[in-house]
């Protein structure tokens, strides 16, 4: 699991094109939703720790874990620590969101789980008193059908408790639990006549691989959704294992997000971290927690994004033409699969667009690769045309036409059409002026190798422009009269020769 030590500070910076300035604490757009994390993640802190740590990764609220035996549960917390961790929060600008732990309804410890939920109610009432978190929780195994009415009948006095305190419950369909499907929770909530004070939380990873489209299920649970969850699955040898939010690109989170967004949902967006992932051996809190923040931030802004389409549903690769044995989809991202001796490209065949804003987040380990616009198709899965350079950090931000002979009477001109820092124009008949506006290095330094970075591509007329983590790395305008195109096939290049190289996100948006 690759993590960057990302800061508040420096993911702003980097993801400028992206206008997440809006997600700044305390600057939220009233459609934005806050994003917050879940200190469940965080076993082995204090929850003052976990605030502390919470609160400088720029997270705008938490989700307190408030089971029995963690940090921020009732009986861990005297009076004075809770005036304490209530300071805090207030001082860092920190919303609690939601505490997490109701007791697993059981008949025998009905008396005892009540006590337990009154507790809780009274440290959310302590914690937040001028904001009411949720309490949010799943119910536990077994089989709907044999424990529906028990939910029921355990729900009842604890709904009633939380509407005279004011605050709400929710509780979370989970895929290997009785209750594991959002219209099971809509039953519950139905039965007790509980709208006002008993909602869902919504966690896709739970419907990821049971043949439950995402469309279908933000549909039905829209309406009783009090609160989000986001983390990623993936399926290995017909098992799901769970993954950080983002990680693995296999659920469209933006696209569900964007739909509850449409559809009126104003609540918070809340990353949780599996217990598959904080149990293994090489888990680090801290860099789970940026990864956490750096994958809801860009989520949050991807579903706010107007007029894109997804050119890759994240699980096969419909609508691409490529090469055998040269292309696969591996944990929701298209990679190289390094068989290739030789060059070859993979085609979006969906259409030839001329005008566009085209945006995905690619990873470099090795070799060459590049992505293809406006270029002509030669057959063979090899194209003709604009590239943008996916290489070491000192050759990015090179346009250049691919597949020009050696020959070529305007070889010199178009094979470094335009690199980092520059800006420049190619005349109607082929001469090019040069212009540099920026320190190669200095923009180059905005790229990571062997990371996540994100890269768009605007092509206007005769501009094509590439930006790589928000920062513009290179422009060229191309007037030449036989060179030139104003549209054409958009590919990824495979270099051969052990290319690694994996892309995922890819959405475009045309003029």
């Amino acid at each position: 699991m690759i993590m960057k030590n990302y800061t508040r500070r420096s993911w702003l910076q980097t993801t400028a094109g992206f206008s997440l300035a809006s997600l700044v604490r305390g600057a939220e757009a009233e459609s934005t939703p806050v994003i917050s994390m879940g200190t469940y993640a965080l076993p082995g802190y204090t929850l003052k720790d976990a605030i502390r740590l919470v609160a400088d990764t720029g997270f705008s609220s938490i989700e307190i874990a408030a089971m029995p035996g963690y940090h921020g549960a009732p009986d861990q917390l005297s009076k004075a620590q809770r005036a304490e961790a209530r300071q805090q929060l207030a001082d860092a600008k920190l919303k609690v969101g939601a505490l997490m732990g109701l007791p697993i309804p059981d008949a025998k410890k009905q008396a005892e789980n009540t006590d337990w939920v009154q507790q809780t109610l009274e440290l959310a009432r302590d914690l937040a008193p001028d904001s009411q978190p949720m309490i949010q929780s799943i119910l536990g195994g077994g089989k709907w059908e044999e424990k529906k009415t028990l939910f029921r009948d355990c729900l009842g006095p604890w709904v009633a408790a939380a509407k005279k305190a004011g605050v709400k419950l929710a509780i979370k369909p989970h895929r290997s639990h009785a209750m594991d499907l959002p219209q099971q929770a809509i039953w519950l909530i139905e039965q007790l006549n509980a709208a006002d004070t008993l909602s869902m939380v919504f966690d896709y990873s739970h419907f990821a691989y049971r043949d439950l489209p995402f469309e279908e299920m933000v549909k039905t649970a829209l309406p009783h959704t009090g609160y989000v969850v986001m983390k990623d699955a993936v399926q290995r040898d017909g098992k799901v294992q769970f993954a950080l939010p983002g990680e693995t690109a296999t659920i469209p989170h933006a696209a569900i997000l964007k739909q509850f967004i449409d559809g009126g949902y104003r609540g918070e967006v809340c990353a949780e971290v599996s217990a598959q992932v904080s149990k293994a051996k090489d888990y680090d809190p801290v860099k789970a927690t940026q990864i956490c923040f750096t994958s809801l931030s860009r989520i949050v802004a991807q579903a706010q994004e107007t007029g894109f389409t997804s050119m890759f549903n994240g699980q096969d690769l419909t609508r691409w033409d490529g090469k055998a044995d040269c292309w696969e989809v591996r944990d929701g991202e298209i990679c190289c699969t390094g068989k290739a001796k030789e060059k070859n490209w993979l085609i979006w065949r969906k259409e030839q667009p001329a005008d566009f804003t085209l945006r995905l987040e690619f990873r470099w380990d090795k070799g060459n690769s590049g992505v293809q616009v406006r270029s002509d198709d030669l057959g063979d899965w090899h194209v003709f045309g604009y590239q943008a350079e996916i290489a070491e950090q000192e050759k990015m931000g090179l346009w250049h036409h691919s597949l020009l002979a050696s020959d070529h009477p305007k070889k010199e001109a178009r094979h470094y059409m335009s690199t980092a820092g520059q800006d420049n124009t190619i005349a109607k008949d082929g001469t090019k002026t040069v212009k540099q506006v920026a320190d190669a290095k200095e923009v180059q330094s905005h790229y990571s190798e062997h990371e996540w970075n994100t890269m768009e591509i605007i092509a206007k007329g005769p501009t094509l422009t590439q930006k790589i983590n928000g920062i513009v790395f290179t422009s060229i305008t191309d007037h030449d009269t036989d060179m030139s195109r104003r549209k054409g096939w958009i590919a990824l290049q495979d270099h051969g020769k052990g290319c690694a190289v994996a892309f995922r996100n890819l959405r475009i948006k045309t003029d």
